[in-house]
């Protein structure tokens, strides 16, 4: 795990070294630059696999001609070594970065078809004067990129990316909309018009021409459920995460666990144990003070986790997340490369923390189960949806009862919600279900100003979430819902916050849910085998029944992250005032400062749940504050 930057075109190579050192703490252990005439490379070490020196990127081919720079681990890198090694290849080094490289050399860019791992790399070919770069399957590792009139910039975080004085700072209209609905931005755009997300399963080459091409080698398959699998066998499913886990235990440091108390977690932390000595596992868990109004959806885990630690015989170590979030808030939202309104990151970001002071450089996460077998409340909502559509009236007569529960408690904002999306079109449904924001599309619309809302299409669908609603037409709600999970909001927000704030300590997660071999076999489950209206993840719960307890198996899913609405009427009432002042708000542009202040109004009389729009509002205030406080590089020769 690592950082990478570099570019094509005629800045000097000071540019890299300065963006290189803005992701510093992608990669404490080591540094390097390589550079020639129009392009440069830069690469920050985390080092995992072969800690040498002889191991340190770029990295360069014997005869000079491919250099690669490289952020991730492949996890078959010894059998691909044994397979290059059977061609007549010698290698200097223990790397996987060695044999990403000369994978490349041999196969060119097809060489992501024979990697299981998680990666983001860029490879210059002096030859022929093209660069190369990749993105894993799923979209673990993070790439930036920005195709200008003069040239062409890359970096693992997009904050280096604006460090380049010719990089144009405009803002894109559409994100704003997303992440004020979704607290994401789906599809490969970014706050900043001039920067794009490298989608992924995705490939891209900028000729000697300049030319730049980009091509996608795999997308989540579609739900193609196997008849002949029936109720499916957790058995199997069970040997396939086993496997899954073990292959991603390959390091040459100390590899832990993050461990909530969940099933996903536990499944993981479950596996580890088959592959390795229990004593030698370090778990790590978060640990809130619940607050007593009720109106958060956040559970114990300390408790489950510890449950979960003394059946398995791992050492857990919990870690207090009560942190001053009104602190932490601004530098949160810049590290994240997004103005992401979650603040799971900053969980995350401590859990990581602990385990670097701890001495632990790896730590294996259960993200991916619900996106993979289902677990949101979106997805049961999805399955009553189906199931009342059947009925004539039926959507209508629930949408009007379940309309009169009041959104001051969990059950009753959890049943309004289920009857605002009952009375929606399927496709609408889809999409407001994707969103955090409880006021909807069309009062998230209302909320932007004028030529914001210009940008925006008439339904505020996003184009990223439109894309999937395409292709996914005629299929089932829930299996529609999962594929908006695997292409939009696990890559564009759980996965992208795991790994900036992870990172944002020195530490490297490994995902083991969510690999393409896993992927493909769940895709294949009937849905059946995933829920019920009573229960989700039905397979993967039966999968640990003979390894986990039952309390854990039985648990209902909770929020990770920090209890919003209360932090919002308590201790963040001040912040959120000033970042939403009509005031602050008419400075900015991007939002209606009538709208905004009716709508405060009705969060703080318990009108309307608006905790999850007015804290994105926050979110891009400071993201955009910071943009103007982070300075251009002067570059020299």
């Amino acid at each position: 795990m690592c950082g990478i930057a570099g570019l094509v075109g005629p800045w000097p190579s000071s540019l890299v070294a300065a963006m290189t050192e803005a992701i510093a703490h992608r990669g404490p252990d080591g540094q390097g630059l390589w550079a020639d005439e129009g392009v440069a490379l830069g690469h920050r070490r985390l080092s995992i696999i072969d800690l040498t020196d002889k191991a340190a990127q770029p990295m360069q081919t014997p005869d000079g001609r491919y250099l690669l720079t490289y952020n991730g681990e492949i996890y078959n890198y010894r059998e691909l070594r044994m397979e290059l090694e059977q061609t007549g290849i010698v290698f200097r080094t223990a790397s996987d970065t060695e044999v990403m490289l000369y994978l490349f050399a041999r196969y060119g860019l097809d060489c992501v078809e024979k990697l299981s791992g998680i990666f983001a790399f860029a490879v210059w070919d002096r030859q022929s004067r093209t660069l190369s770069l990749a993105r894993d399957h799923l979209g673990v590792k993070p790439l930036y990129y920005s195709e200008l009139s003069m040239g062409f910039l890359f970096a693992s975080e997009l904050k280096a990316l604006t460090l380049c004085p010719d990089l144009p700072r405009d803002l894109d209209p559409s994100t704003v909309a997303d992440h004020l609905g979704y607290l994401w931005t789906a599809g490969g755009n970014t706050m900043l018009k001039n920067v794009k997300k490298l989608r992924p399963g995705s490939t891209l080459t900028v000729s000697a021409d300049g030319e730049v091409r980009q091509e996608r080698y795999y997308r989540t398959p579609y739900f193609e459920p196997d008849t002949t699998l029936g109720d499916a066998d957790p058995r199997a499913l069970q040997r396939q995460i086993d496997g899954i886990v073990a292959e991603q235990l390959v390091a040459d440091v100390d590899v832990g666990a993050l461990l909530s108390g969940g099933v996903d977690s536990s499944t993981i932390v479950a596996a580890m144990c088959r592959a390795t000595d229990p004593d030698k596992i370090t778990t790590f868990c978060a640990s809130v003070n619940k607050p007593e109004s009720g109106t958060d959806n956040f559970g114990d885990d300390q408790t489950h986790a510890r449950i979960v630690a003394r059946h398995l015989g791992v050492k857990l170590i919990e870690v207090s997340t009560d942190a001053d979030l009104v602190e932490l808030l601004p530098g949160m939202v810049w590290q994240l490369d997004e103005p992401t309104a979650d603040f799971a990151a900053v969980q995350t970001f401590l859990l990581a923390k602990a385990a670097r002071e701890n001495g632990i450089k790896v730590l294996l996460s259960g993200v991916g189960g619900d996106d993979l077998f289902t677990g949101y409340g979106r997805h049961t909502a999805g399955l009553i949806w189906a199931i009342a559509n059947q009925i004539p009236g039926m959507r209508s007569l629930g949408a009007g009862l379940l309309g009169l529960f009041p959104p001051s408690t969990i059950l009753g904002r959890r049943l309004k919600r289920i009857g605002a999306l009952l009375a929606m079109e399927e496709d609408t449904m889809l999409a407001d279900g994707m969103s955090y924001s409880a006021v909807g599309a069309g009062g998230c619309l209302k909320l932007l100003s004028a030529g914001v809302r210009d940008a925006i299409p008439a339904d505020g669908i996003a184009a990223g979430i439109r894309a999937s609603l395409e292709v996914t037409r005629g299929r089932h709600p829930v299996e529609r819902f999962l594929d908006l999970e695997l292409n939009s909001f696990m890559p564009d927000h759980n996965l992208n916050y795991t790994d900036k704030m992870s990172m944002q300590a020195g530490v490297e997660v490994r995902v083991p849910l969510v690999d393409h071999r896993l992927v493909a076999v769940a895709m294949e489950l009937p849905l059946s085998a995933k829920i019920s209206l009573f229960q989700t993840k039905r397979i993967l719960r039966s999968s640990q029944k003979d390894r986990l307890p039952s309390e854990i198996l039985t648990r209902a899913k909770q929020g990770f992250g920090v209890p919003v609405r209360n932090w919002l009427q308590g201790v963040a009432r001040d912040l959120m005032e000033e970042l939403t002042s009509s005031k602050t708000i008419s400075a900015r542009g991007l939002f209606d400062p009538h709208a905004v202040s009716s709508l405060k109004a009705d969060f703080q009389a318990g009108r309307v749940d608006a905790a999850f729009t007015l804290f994105p509002m926050m979110a891009m205030e400071l993201w955009c504050r910071a943009l103007e406080n982070t300075e251009t590089v002067i570059v020299n020769d």
